[in-house]
């Protein structure tokens, strides 16, 4: 229990690892996805992957930023900005395993690509 007591969401730390953790799980239900459709792909994974990467240095330049010029805003955002595009995904590849996503998330989606932005 002691290191239970010792994690505090406050801390720096979390704007990277909550969007690692995120990525695992997004890696994780998007080839399980695939794998029950039968649409595995090494090349969709290479660029999904590679999507993953990009992330993963947006908040790593974010976090020079951080320390080089005391702005952490930049970081904070570009971590908020990866956890949210992550559980967007995560919703997705739920959503098309069968767990129905809620209507309003939903909604917004389909709204989302029906602009075609």
């Amino acid at each position: 229990m002691e290191i239970i007591n010792e994690i505090h969401f406050t801390q720096n730390y979390w704007v990277v690892l909550l969007p690692c953790i995120l990525m695992v799980i997004d890696i994780i239900t998007g080839y399980y996805n695939a794998w029950k459709r039968n649409e595995v792909s090494s090349s969709k994974m290479r660029d999904g992957l590679g999507k993953k990467l990009a992330e993963l240095v947006y908040i790593v330049i974010a976090m020079l930023i951080s320390f080089a010029f005391g702005i952490k805003a930049i970081f904070y955002f570009i971590g908020l900005y990866v956890i949210y595009m992550e559980l967007i995904s995560i919703a997705e590849n739920c959503n098309k395993l069968g767990l129905a996503m809620p209507k309003v998330l939903s909604d917004k989606l389909n709204n989302y690509k029906k602009n075609g932005e």
